[in-house]
């Protein structure tokens, strides 16, 4: 008999640990839905080049061929932060997981691509910035405002390349000290049909 009341006063102490536990600890859970923290202040250092798609867990080189509409370059821009966004980062305030970085980036004034070799009637040297749009629909050529963006965004071509062609790039990324950081790369061959 001793043993069951035992038992007995074991599980009323467990039920009421389980009641009471939750509601003297407070765990701060993130809260998925919650709103993203403000753009911050940043340099732009360096910038990457890839071309989608991505499969296998990596890019396309330029020894792939692919598919012209699943084609787009990437730009990644590497960001100094200089400051933290104003008000809206408060210390121990929780934000959505799935929040992506945005920045204003300070030190931006343009970015260009340019053909380092012919492309259909098109000459080595010729800027075809014009040819890129983001996915908003603007042409990279306009592009002047680089506050609140995303630093890894694609650009997509507006052309339709002769079936089994290859881009060959020059990309600046000029600053506003006059500076330039460039990115000589190839495309994938693109496949039309």
């Amino acid at each position: 008999m001793k043993k069951k009341i035992k038992a007995l006063m074991v599980v009323i102490a467990g039920y009421f640990a389980l009641l009471i536990g939750p509601s003297c600890v407070q765990e701060q859970l993130p809260d998925l839905y919650a709103r993203c923290p403000g753009a911050r202040e940043a340099n732009a250092i360096d910038l990457n080049v890839e071309f989608a798609p991505y499969l296998s867990d990596r890019y396309a080189t330029s020894s792939d061929t692919v598919d012209f509409e699943d084609f787009f370059m990437v730009l990644d821009l590497e960001a100094e932060v200089l400051s933290e966004a104003s008000s809206s980062w408060a210390f121990g305030r929780a934000y959505a997981l799935s929040c992506a970085p945005i920045y204003n980036f300070k030190n931006i004034s343009n970015i260009a691509v340019t053909l380092r070799e012919p492309f259909g009637s098109l000459q080595a040297g010729t800027d075809i910035s014009y040819l890129f749009e983001t996915l908003e629909g603007t042409r990279l050529s306009d592009l002047r405002d680089f506050q609140n963006l995303i630093p890894t965004f694609g650009l997509y071509l507006q052309e339709n390349p002769e079936n089994y062609s290859q881009l060959s790039l020059r990309i600046f990324l000029f600053l506003r000290d006059g500076s330039q950081i460039l990115v000589d790369t190839t495309s994938p061959t693109l496949k039309t049909n």
